[in-house]
C-alpha cells in the first residue's frame, strides 16, 4: 500500500485513461483494417485457417494474442471475437504500454513527476490515443519494443534477459512489420557494453534471426506476400510525410518541440557517444531511424508512433519547463488542434477538433445523422447512393433500429461479396466506398434507370487526392465510366 500511494499521481492517470476508453468500447469499430484483423482471428477460430489480413503479415496479434483470447471467449462462454473484444484487447494494450514504459522511466534515473509527465504526454499523443480507441496494432508493436528495451537496462544484462529482449523485439515486429527497424538498439548496445563485443553482437544476430523465425513461422508457412504500396511518387511521399507528421502525428506545437529535442540531442550526441550512454544513444538513433523510414511509406501517420517515446526519453533529460510543456500541448491536441486540410482542400491553417473527437466520431455510434442525410438523397427517384460509410456503420445502426434497411451481398468483379443496402424495398441503394471500382456492377444499376450519387467529399479523397489547391466545383464525375451526380452532406 506504501509503494502504491508513492505512485497515486501515475495510477490516476492510468484511472482516467480508463475511463475515456471505457466510454468508446460499445460504440463500434471504424477502422477497416481492424475489422480485416477481427474476420482473420474468426477465420482462426472457424476453420484453423491462417489468413493474412494486410500483407505481410502480423503473426504476434493476429495468431497469437487475438488467436488466443478469441479461443478462450469461445470456450468459456460461447462468444465470438468480435469488434468489442478487439476493442478492449487495444485498450489492455494502450494501458500496458503505459505502465511499461512508466516503469523504464523510473529505472533510468527519471523522478516521478517526470515521468508522470512523460506517461501523459504518450497517453495523449495523437497516434497513441487514436489506436488506443479505435486502430491497428501500433500500440501492441510499442508495447513490445519498449519491453525490450527495458530487458537490457540495466547492463549487463543476464542471458536469459537478453534472450527475453531478442524474443521480445521479434514479437514487435510480429506486430507491425516496419518495426524491425528498430534493432539498431541492439549494435549499439554491444558496442557500449566492455564485457561484450562483437562475438556477441554476432550471435545477438543469430539469436535475433532465430526469434524473428520462430514468431513468424505460422505466415512463413501459408506463404508471405509483399507489403502494399503507398501509391505515392516521391514528391507525394515527401510532402505527404511532412504533413503527417506536423499535423497527424504530433500536431504542431508538439512537433517544433521534438524537433528542438532532436537538433540539442544531435550536438551532445559524440559526447554521449564516448561517455557510453546507451539509453541517450539508441534513443536518439530509434526516433531518427523511424522519422527517415516514415517516408518510404508515408500512408499512415501511426507509422511513426515508436519514436515517440524515445523522443520523450530524450525529453525528460532536459528541462522540467520542456515536458511539461510537451505534456500540456499534447493535452490540449485531445481537444483542439490545427490543420490545413478541408474536405482534402488546401487551405489556411484553421482550428479544427482535436485528436479524441477525430477519432470517436468515425465510430459507426456516431454515424447516425450521415446516413439518414444519406436517405434523404434518394428523393423521389430510386438512386444508388455512395457515401463515406462502411458495411459496418450501417450495420452497426440497423442492428439498433436505429436505421431501417436490409443487408445483401452483391457480386462484384475485384470483390466478390460486396455488402449492400437496400431501403424502401429497392428504392434505395446504398453501397459502401469500394463499389466505386466495380465497373460492371455501376452500369448494371445505371442501366436499370437508378439516379447515381455519390458524396463530393469521397470522391475527391478516392480520384482527386493530390488535386489539393482547385476546389471541387463540378456538380457530376465520371466514376469507372459512369456519371455520377455529387452531393454534399452537411
Amino acid at each position: 500500500m506504501i509503494v502504491l500511494s508513492r505512485h497515486a499521481a501515475f495510477l490516476l492517470v492510468l484511472l482516467i485513461f480508463v475511463a475515456v476508453l471505457a466510454v468508446q468500447v460499445d460504440h463500434g469499430l471504424a477502422s477497416g483494417d481492424g475489422h480485416g484483423i477481427v474476420r482473420t482471428v474468426q477465420t482462426l477460430l472457424n476453420t484453423g485457417k491462417i489468413d493474412v489480413s494486410r500483407p505481410p503479415g502480423h503473426p504476434t496479434t493476429e495468431v497469437y494474442l487475438f488467436g488466443a483470447v478469441g479461443w478462450i471467449l469461445l470456450r468459456a462462454s460461447g462468444m465470438e471475437f468480435g469488434d468489442q473484444a478487439y476493442l478492449i484487447c487495444q485498450a489492455l494494450a494502450a494501458l500496458a504500454t503505459l505502465v511499461v514504459f512508466y516503469e523504464l522511466l523510473l529505472r533510468i534515473g527519471a523522478s516521478r513527476v517526470r515521468a508522470v509527465l512523460a506517461t501523459i504526454c504518450l497517453a495523449c499523443s495523437a497516434q497513441f490515443l487514436f489506436n488506443a480507441l479505435d486502430g491497428e496494432e501500433f500500440n501492441f508493436g510499442l508495447l513490445f519494443l519498449l519491453i525490450s528495451v527495458r530487458l537490457l537496462i540495466p547492463a549487463p544484462a543476464s542471458f536469459v534477459r537478453f534472450s527475453l529482449s531478442l524474443f521480445c523485439f521479434a514479437l514487435a515486429t510480429g506486430c507491425r512489420p516496419e518495426l524491425a527497424f528498430g534493432a539498431i538498439i541492439f549494435p549499439i548496445y554491444f558496442l557500449f557494453d566492455p564485457k561484450l563485443g562483437w562475438k556477441w553482437a554476432v550471435g545477438s544476430v543469430v539469436l535475433l534471426a532465430l526469434s524473428i523465425l520462430i514468431v513468424w513461422m505460422p505466415i512463413l508457412l501459408v506463404g508471405i506476400r509483399a507489403p502494399y504500396t503507398a501509391g505515392m511518387g516521391l514528391r507525394e511521399s515527401i510532402l505527404g510525410g511532412v504533413y503527417r507528421i506536423i499535423f497527424q502525428a504530433f500536431t504542431p506545437a508538439v512537433c517544433v518541440l521534438f524537433g528542438w529535442i532532436l537538433i540539442v540531442c544531435m550536438r551532445n550526441l559524440r559526447k554521449e557517444i564516448e561517455g557510453k550512454n546507451f539509453i541517450f544513444v539508441a534513443s536518439f538513433a530509434v526516433a531518427l531511424v523511424f522519422l527517415a523510414v516514415f517516408f518510404l511509406h508515408p500512408s499512415k501517420a501511426a507509422h511513426v508512433l515508436a519514436a515517440v517515446p524515445f523522443l520523450l526519453i530524450l525529453a525528460i533529460g532536459r528541462s522540467f519547463a520542456l515536458i511539461f510543456a510537451i505534456g500540456f500541448f499534447s493535452l490540449l491536441s485531445c481537444f483542439v488542434n490545427i490543420d490545413i486540410f478541408k474536405d482534402r482542400q488546401l487551405t489556411r491553417p484553421f482550428v479544427t477538433r482535436g485528436v479524441y473527437f477525430q477519432a470517436t466520431e468515425q465510430k459507426p455510434y456516431y454515424k447516425v445523422d450521415y446516413l439518414r442525410k444519406l436517405l434523404l438523397q434518394c428523393e423521389n427517384r430510386p438512386s444508388v447512393i455512395i457515401g463515406n460509410a462502411w458495411p459496418w456503420d450501417f450495420e452497426y445502426q440497423i442492428e439498433r433500429n436505429n436505421f431501417a434497411a436490409r443487408e445483401q451481398d452483391l457480386h462484384g468483379e475485384i470483390k466478390q461479396d460486396l455488402p449492400t443496402f437496400f431501403a424502401g424495398g429497392e428504392h434505395c441503394v446504398f453501397m459502401s466506398p469500394e463499389a466505386a471500382y466495380e465497373t460492371a456492377l455501376l452500369k448494371e444499376w445505371q442501366q436499370k434507370g437508378y439516379a447515381m450519387k455519390m458524396d463530393a467529399t469521397l470522391y475527391r479523397t478516392m480520384f482527386a487526392r493530390y488535386d489539393v489547391r482547385s476546389a471541387l466545383s463540378a456538380g457530376t464525375a465520371d466514376v469507372s465510366g459512369v456519371p455520377f451526380a455529387l452531393f454534399h452532406v452537411d
